[in-house]
C-alpha cells in the first residue's frame, strides 16, 4: 500500500478510531486508541486476508494487553511496569524468528507497548477506558482489514507467485512459498508454485552448465525462457482465469549433451505446468500434511531459546537497552517527549550491529533536518500554524516510513514538537532542543547495547558462518532421509539437529560486533542461503509428517550430498511420487540449487 491509497488508510483510522472512541465513552484515551490503531495496521496488513485473519486472532489481545497493562501496572509499581515492558520488548524481538511476515508483527507489538506506557493523556482515564483505547483500535483495524481483503483475498499470494515468476529471486521465491502456505492453498496455486520451484531448479542448473561450457544456446534458451516467464507471471497475477494466453513459445536447441538436454526440455516442461494451471485454475484445496504449519513454528522457535541463537542475544540487547531507556525517562515523569525517546530507542535497535548503526544515523540525521524545516517554519509562520503542519506531516511522513525513513523521522520531529508545544503551551524552540537532544541519547543507548559483545561467543566470519549452517542442514537431511527409509533414528536426534539447524540458520545474518564485515554481495548471498537453508529444514519435516514419503530418501540423500557444493546435480523424483510429495522435491532442488549459488558468492 502506497500514496494516496496509504494516506486515505490513515484518515480512515485516524479519523474514525478517535471518532469512534469519544462515542464510545473513551474520553481523552481515544486520541491514545487512533494512535495505537496505527501500530496495529503496521502488523494487521502484510498477506492474504486469512492469514492474516489468523494472525490477528492471538495478535489483537496480545497488543490490548501490552498496551493498556503496563500503563496500569504503572500506576501501581513503576519498576514493576518497567519490568514487564522489557519482557514484552524481547518477546517482540524473538518474532522475527517465525520468518519475515513477523518482524512488522514484533515492530508493532513493541512499539504499541512503549507508547501505550509513555503517551502522556491530557487529562484522567480509568481502567477500563486505558483497556478499552486498544480495544477499539484493534477491532476497527480488523474490520477494516476485512473490508480491504474481501474482494479479492486471495489477490497477495497470486501476486507473490508472479513476481517470484518475473524476477527469479530467491526472495521473492520464499516469500510466495509461505504466503501460499499460509493463505487457503489452492491446486492451481499449488501447480504454479510446483512449476515455479521446478523452473527455478532448471535455470540454476542451466546456468552453471552455461558458464562451464560456455555455451551460447544455454544463453539464448534462458533468454527465451525469462520472456515467458515475465508473460506467464500476468497470466497468474490475473484475477480470473485468462482465456487468451498463447501457448509456450519453446526454444530447444539442439547438440546439446544428454544431461543439458533433459534440463532444457524441463525448463520449458516446467513453464507449460504454470500455464496450465494459470489458465485451467483448479479451486479445490491441497491436501497440505496435517500439522505442518505447527510443526514450522515448532522448528523455527526451536533454537530461538539458545544463548547459542543471534536472534535470542539480539532480543535480550533490546530488552536492556528499552529497559536503561525506562529508567531514565522514570527520573522525567510527564515529559510528553518520553514517547519520542523510547520509540527512537527501540526502532534503532536491530539484530545486525551495522544496521543499528544505519538505523541511528536515519534517526539523528532525520532529526536534524526536521529540526532545519521546523526553525525555518518558526521564523516564517505563526505558532499558531505549528499544530496543522504537524498533522500534514504525521500523515505525509507514513508515507516515507520504508522508503526513505530519514524523510519519517524528519517528518515526526515536526509532528512531536508541533503538537506537543501547541497543546501544552510549551515553547517550541525549548522543545525542539529537548527532542535533539532525546534522540542523541536514544541513539547513544541503543549503540552502546547494539554493539556490546556476549563474552565468550564466537566470532565466525561470513564464510564459516555459511559453513556451519550448510554442515548442520546436511547432518539434519542425513538423518532425515534414514528415518524415511525406516531406520531407527532416535527422536531426541531428530530434535537436536532440527535445533542446531534453526540455530545455524539464525547465526547467518546476524553476526556478532566485531566479525569481519561481508565483501560486497555477499550479504545477499548470505540471505539467500538462510532462506534456502531454512526451506531445507520445513520441507523435510514436511515428509515426515507424510504417510508413504520412503521413496523421497534417495531425493533427500542426494540434496544433502551435493549441499552447498557447486556441482550441478538433478533431485531425484520418484515415478509414482504424487503432486503434494512432487511439490516437496521440486521446494527442495530449488533451495538446493540457491545454497550453491550462495556458495559460489561466499
Amino acid at each position: 500500500m502506497k500514496g494516496p491509497g496509504l494516506l486515505v488508510v490513515l484518515l480512515v483510522v485516524l479519523g474514525g478510531v478517535s471518532g469512534l472512541g469519544f462515542l464510545l465513552g473513551l474520553g481523552n484515551a481515544a486520541v491514545l486508541a487512533a494512535l495505537t490503531a496505527l501500530f496495529c495496521l503496521i502488523a494487521a496488513v502484510g498477506g492474504p486476508l486469512w492469514a492474516d485473519l489468523r494472525l490477528l486472532a492471538w495478535f489483537a489481545p496480545a497488543l490490548i494487553l501490552a498496551v493498556g497493562v503496563p500503563r496500569l501496572l504503572g500506576a501501581v509499581s513503576q519498576w514493576a511496569a518497567i519490568g514487564l515492558l522489557v519482557a514484552i520488548v524481547v518477546v517482540a524481538g524473538l518474532l522475527p524468528v517465525l520468518g519475515p511476515r513477523f518482524v512488522t508483527v514484533g515492530l508493532g507489538l513493541g512499539m504499541a507497548s512503549l507508547f501505550g506506557y509513555g503517551f502522556q493523556l491530557t487529562g484522567t482515564a480509568s481502567a477500563g477506558q486505558i483497556l478499552g483505547a486498544p480495544a477499539v483500535a484493534v477491532g476497527v483495524v480488523i474490520l477494516l482489514r476485512v473490508l480491504m481483503g474481501a474482494k479479492d483475498p486471495a489477490k497477495p499470494t497470486r501476486d507473490a507467485l508472479a513476481d517470484a515468476l518475473s524476477t527469479g529471486t530467491s526472495e521473492t521465491q520464499v516469500r510466495a512459498a509461505r504466503l501460499w502456505l499460509a493463505d487457503r492453498p489452492r491446486r492451481w496455486t499449488g501447480g504454479v508454485l510446483g512449476g515455479l520451484f521446478r523452473y527455478r531448479a532448471a535455470t540454476g542448473l542451466l546456468e552453471i552448465r552455461r558458464k562451464r561450457l560456455d555455451s551460447k544456446e544455454i544463453g539464448e534458451t534462458l533468454d527465451a525462457a525469462t520472456e515467458e516467464a515475465a508473460r506467464l507471471a500476468e497470466a497468474v497475477r490475473s484475477p480470473t482465469a485468462p482465456s487468451d494466453v498463447e501457448p509456450v513459445r519453446r526454444n530447444e536447441p539442439g547438440g546439446l549433451p544428454g544431461a543439458t538436454a533433459r534440463l532444457v526440455t524441463a525448463l520449458w516442461e516446467a513453464l507449460e505446468t504454470i500455464r496450465t494451471a494459470a489458465t485451467e485454475r483448479d479451486e479445490s484445496r491441497v491436501d497440505v500434511p496435517k500439522g505442518l504449519r505447527k510443526e514450522l513454528r515448532r522448528i523455527e522457535l526451536g533454537g530461538a531459546f539458545s544463548w547459542q541463537s543471534a536472534q535470542f542475544r539480539h532480543a535480550l540487547r533490546c530488552g536492556l537497552g528499552v529497559g536503561l531507556a525506562l529508567v531514565v525517562a522514570s527520573f522525567r515523569p510527564g515529559d510528553p517527549l518520553t514517547v519520542s525517546f523510547l520509540l527512537g530507542t527501540f526502532a534503532i535497535l536491530q539484530p545486525e550491529w551495522r544496521d543499528s548503526l544505519g538505523k541511528a544515523w536515519q534517526r539523528i540525521g532525520g532529526s536534524l533536518g526536521g529540526a532545519v524545516v521546523l526553525s525555518l517554519v518558526l521564523w516564517l509562520l505563526p505558532q499558531g500554524f505549528l499544530l496543522p503542519i504537524g498533522l500534514v506531516a504525521l500523515l505525509g511522513g507514513f508515507s516515507f516510513m520504508q522508503t526513505r525513513p530519514a524523510v519519517f523521522n524528519g517528518c515526526m520531529v515536526l509532528m512531536s514538537v508541533g503538537m506537543n508545544a501547541t497543546t501544552r503551551h510549551l515553547d517550541p524552540r525549548y522543545v525542539l532542543v529537548e527532542y535533539l537532544l532525546l534522540m542523541i541519547l536514544a541513539g547513544a543507548i541503543a549503540l552502546l547495547f547494539g554493539f556490546a559483545a556476549i563474552p565468550g561467543v564466537p566470532k565466525p566470519g561470513p564464510a564459516e558462518r555459511f559453513e556451519n549452517a550448510v554442515g548442520a542442514t546436511r547432518e539434519l537431511l542425513g538423518s532425515v532421509a534414514r528415518k524415511l527409509r525406516g531406520e531407527d533414528v532416535d527422536p531426541r536426534t531428530l530434535g537436536r539437529e532440527f535445533r542446531a539447524a534453526t540455530i545455524a540458520h539464525h547465526g547467518l545474518l546476524a553476526a556478532e560486533p566485531g566479525t569481519k564485515e561481508p565483501a560486497p554481495g555477499q550479504r545477499d548471498a548470505l540471505e539467500k542461503a538462510a532462506e534456502a537453508l531454512r526451506g531445507l529444514s520445513v520441507t523435510a519435516s514436511s515428509l515426515l509428517l507424510r504417510p508413504g514419503s520412503a521413496e523421497a530418501a534417495d531425493a533427500v540423500d542426494e540434496a544433502a550430498r551435493t549441499l552447498g557444493t557447486e556441482e550441478a546435480a538433478e533431485i531425484p523424483v520418484p515415478r509414482d511420487a504424487d503432486e503434494e510429495q512432487r511439490l516437496v522435491l521440486d521446494t527442495i532442488a530449488a533451495d538446493v540449487v540457491a545454497v550453491g549459488e550462495a556458495a559460489q558468492k561466499l
